[in-house]
């Protein structure tokens, strides 16, 4: 009797590591680096590295359009959301101590045409690239196409992309671009991202608010697959340093969760939109002679 239960209980204990290996290998591919494969969507509610952070304190957040601190992290917050009058209305803090003044005044006129129901146009919002972070706000499917020497980043908005080179270091004199120069490196169970040059154009801004930044702008993005109560996520946080526009640097974090819908083609300027009424970011891009 003492026999069968040993052997019952070796049995079992195989099955259980048997599944615990099956479960590693499922978040691992055949190069030993984490997965992110599958498709994913920016998340409301973090709710993965701390419970306190839920939708009591960001109940505005309907949309995953912000960033959110880092719980216990003693490095400068993302810029909040201020409530305004209606639920549609961005509103940042234009108080955050991360700012510079020249900053500041542009993030306060931006909360104070949005206080007024006068909608302040984002760069995505009128068919420009996002840069980094602000990309990492995109509602919209994201997937991760991983090769041994590059990670390229795709978008369903507006077919954006990103590549993240590996196994080298940033150009000398990188040449700006709207994503900069992107070179990454796996760090056990994290993709670690570390971005430069990216250009400073009107547009060009970090945040929902209408943040700018500068060229100077370094970010760095940790990528990990994470099991919470709400199941599987890919959480990302990132810091960003710019001393021409923030006067400390600064860390956020979002998390992605499997998406249920399919990725489509969404072609942002092919929508019947009219901006006649002007817009801080200047028109919808066009193109007047094809490539080809």
């Amino acid at each position: 009797m003492k026999s069968w239960t040993l052997r019952l209980a070796v049995i079992c204990l195989a099955g259980a590591c048997a599944g615990a290996a099956a479960q590693a290998q499922d978040e691992h591919n055949s190069a030993g680096m984490p997965d992110f494969s599958g498709v994913w969507a920016r998340a409301n509610v973090p709710d993965s590295t701390d419970q306190r952070i839920n939708a009591k304190t960001f109940p505005r957040v309907r949309y995953g359009s912000m960033f959110f601190p880092v719980p216990g992290d003693g490095a400068g917050k993302p810029v909040a959301f201020l409530e305004g009058n209606n639920p549609d209305e961005v509103v940042g803090d234009y108080n955050s101590p991360i700012l510079q003044p020249w900053v500041k005044e542009v993030v306060k006129k931006n909360a104070e045409s949005e206080l007024q129901d006068r909608y302040v146009p984002t760069a995505h919002g009128t068919c420009w690239p996002s840069g980094v972070p602000e990309v990492l706000n995109l509602r919209e499917p994201v997937e991760f196409l991983q090769q041994k020497d590059k990670i390229t980043i795709i978008y369903q908005r507006d077919h954006q992309l990103r590549e993240i080179f590996l196994g080298r270091t940033h150009p000398a004199h990188p040449e700006l671009s709207w994503y900069g120069d992107s070179v990454g490196h796996y760090e056990g169970d994290t993709l670690v991202v570390d971005t430069v040059g990216q250009a400073a154009k009107r547009m060009s801004v970090v945040d929902p608010f209408g943040t700018p930044h500068t060229d100077k702008i370094h970010v760095t993005e940790r990528y990990r697959l994470i099991q919470d109560r709400r199941g599987k996520g890919l959480e990302v946080v990132f810091t960003v340093e710019d001393p021409g526009a923030f006067t400390m640097p600064w860390k956020g974090m979002v998390v992605y969760r499997p998406s249920r819908d399919g990725f489509d083609e969404v072609a942002c300027a092919e929508n019947d939109r009219s901006f006649g009424e002007g817009s801080a970011f200047g028109d919808i891009p066009h193109q007047d002679t094809p490539d080809f």
